[in-house]
C-alpha cells in the first residue's frame, strides 16, 4: 500500500477510536467535576508508569522485528500475550504490598485498586503489543473499530446520570472505566490471534531471537521510562505543590489530555512511520514527508492558539463543566510545547525504526533535566501557570535534540521544519484524492 493511502487510511480509524477516548474524557470530567477528574488521572497515572516499566516497552520491539520481519508474528503476539498477564499480575501484587506498607491508607479498598491496576495494566499492554502488530501489516481498520467501540458502549450504557452520586456508585463507575482498558485488549488479540492463526504456529520465539527482543526492548525501555516522566512528572509537582487545590491538579490534567488529543495526528503519522522506516520502503519520499507535515503542523497549532485565546474558557467550560474554569491560561502556556511534542512524534518513529533508539533515550534526558529541574523550583510558588510554562520549555529542548541528530541524516536546516510552501497544500489535499495514482 502506498504511503499516502496508508497514511489516510490510519487517519480514519485512529481518530475514531482518539474520538471515543475523548468521549470518555467527557463523561468522566461531568460526572466526577475537576476534583474527582484529578484524582482519577492521577491514579492512572501511577498504573501508567508501571505498565511502561512492566510491559518492557516491548510493543517497539514488536514493531522492528516484524516490520523487518526478523521474528514471525505469531510467535511475537504469543510471547507478549503472556507477559502481559504476568504484568497485570505483578501490578496487583505491587498495589497489594503498597496498601500493606502504608499504614495510613484504606484497607478496604485493597481489592478495588488491585482490580484496576491489573486490568489498566494487563489491558493497556495487550493492546499496545496487539496493535504495533496489526499495524506491522497495515491493518488500522480492525484494532481502532474494536478499542473505538469498546469506548462508545462503556459511555453509553453506563449509568453515569445517576443523580445520587453515592461512593458506591462512583466506585463501579470507576471500575468499569479501568474494565475498558482489558476488554479491549482481549478483544484486539483474539481478533488478531483468530484473523491470521494460519500465518504459523502461536509458539514462542527462539532462544537466540528472544534475547534480541529482550536486548532491544530494555534499550526502548530506558527512552520510554524517560518519555514518561518528561511527560508526567510535572502533574506529581502539581499534586504537592502548596498553592495548587485538587481543583487546580483536575484543571491541570484535563489541559495536558487536551494537548495529548491534540497530538492524535502527529501519533498516528508516527504510527506509519516507525514501519515504513523499519522496512526501508520509499526513504526518500518519508523524510520529505517529515518535513512537509511539520510545516503543516505549525500552521495548524498557530491557529488552535489564537482560537484557545479568543473563546477557550467558554468551550473548556461548556465540554466539560464549570469546575474546569482554569484551563484557558495553561493551554496558551502549553500549545507551543505541543506542537514541540508533534515534531517529536515523527522524529523519534524515524529514529526507531533506524534502530537508533539511543537517540530518542538522549533527547528525553535533556527534556527531563529541564522539567525537573524547573518545576522543582517554579512549581511550589505558582502553580499550573509555571508547571504549563516548564513542560513547553521541556518539550523545546527535548525536540531540539532530536532535530539536531536529523540534521545528521540529512543535509536539512532547521527553519526547514517553519518555513511555509504553497506545495505542502498541494500534498496535503493530493491525499483525498483517492483516483490519482500514489506517488
Amino acid at each position: 500500500m502506498g504511503l499516502k493511502k496508508l497514511l489516510t487510511q490510519s487517519i480514519i480509524w485512529r481518530s475514531f477510536y482518539f474520538f471515543s477516548i475523548l468521549l470518555v474524557n467527557v463523561f468522566l470530567s461531568r460526572y466526577l467535576q475537576a476534583a474527582g477528574t484529578g484524582s482519577l488521572y492521577f491514579l492512572t497515572i501511577i498504573f501508567t508508569f508501571l505498565q511502561v516499566i512492566l510491559s518492557l516497552s516491548a510493543d517497539s520491539s514488536v514493531i522492528y522485528f516484524a516490520s523487518g520481519n526478523l521474528v514471525e508474528r505469531n510467535k511475537l503476539i504469543t510471547l507478549t500475550g503472556v507477559w502481559s498477564i504476568v504484568a497485570g499480575i505483578l501490578t496487583s501484587v505491587i498495589v497489594y504490598a503498597y496498601f500493606f506498607v502504608d499504614a495510613a491508607s484504606d484497607k478496604s479498598l485493597i481489592n478495588w485498586y488491585s482490580a484496576f491496576g491489573f486490568f489498566f495494566v494487563c489491558g493497556q499492554s495487550l493492546t499496545n503489543y496487539c496493535v504495533a502488530i496489526y499495524y506491522t501489516k497495515e491493518n488500522y481498520f480492525l484494532p481502532n473499530l474494536l478499542l473505538g467501540a469498546v469506548n462508545i458502549i462503556y459511555v453509553l450504557f453506563i449509568p453515569g446520570a445517576k443523580e445520587n452520586h453515592d461512593a458506591l456508585h462512583t466506585q463501579w463507575i470507576i471500575f468499569f472505566y479501568f474494565f475498558t482498558f482489558f476488554t479491549g485488549g482481549v478483544l484486539v488479540f483474539l481478533s488478531y490471534a483468530i484473523q491470521y492463526k494460519k500465518e504459523s504456529a502461536m509458539r514462542f520465539p527462539e532462544r537466540h531471537l528472544f534475547r534480541q527482543i529482550i536486548r532491544y526492548s530494555l534499550t526502548a525501555l530506558g527512552a520510554n521510562a524517560v518519555f514518561f516522566l518528561v511527560y508526567r512528572i510535572d502533574y506529581f509537582f502539581v499534586n504537592y505543590s502548596p498553592v495548587c487545590t485538587a481543583a487546580d491538579l483536575g484543571n491541570y490534567i484535563q489541559v495536558s489530555k487536551l494537548g495529548q488529543m491534540l497530538l492524535v495526528v502527529p501519533q498516528i503519522i508516527a504510527s506509519v512511520v516507525f514501519p515504513r522506516t523499519a522496512s526501508g520502503i520509499e526513504p526518500e519520499s518519508l523524510n520529505k514527508a517529515i518535513i512537509t507535515i511539520a510545516r503543516i503542523f505549525s500552521q495548524l497549532f498557530l491557529l488552535m492558539f489564537v482560537v484557545t485565546a479568543i473563546v477557550g474558557k467558554e468551550i473548556f467550560t461548556l465540554v466539560f463543566g464549570e469546575t474546569f474554569n482554569k484551563m484557558q491560561l495553561p493551554m496558551l502556556i502549553l500549545i507551543p510545547g505541543i506542537f514541540s511534542l508533534s515534531l517529536l512524534a515523527l522524529l523519534s518513529a524515524y529514529f526507531g525504526g533506524k534502530g537508533k533508539i539511543k537517540i530518542n533515550l538522549y533527547a528525553a534526558i535533556v527534556g527531563l533535566v529541564v522539567m525537573i529541574t524547573g518545576d522543582f523550583i517554579f512549581v511550589p510558588r505558582y502553580g499550573i501557570i509555571a508547571a504549563a510554562a516548564i513542560s513547553t520549555l521541556s518539550y523545546m529542548a527535548n525536540v531540539g535534540y532530536s532535530m539536531w541528530q536529523f540534521h545528521k541524516d540529512f543535509e536539512i536546516k532547521w527553519f526547514e521544519f517553519f518555513r511555509w510552501k504553497k506545495e505542502d497544500y498541494n500534498w496535503l489535499f493530493s491525499f483525498f484524492k483517492f483516483n490519482k495514482a500514489e506517488e
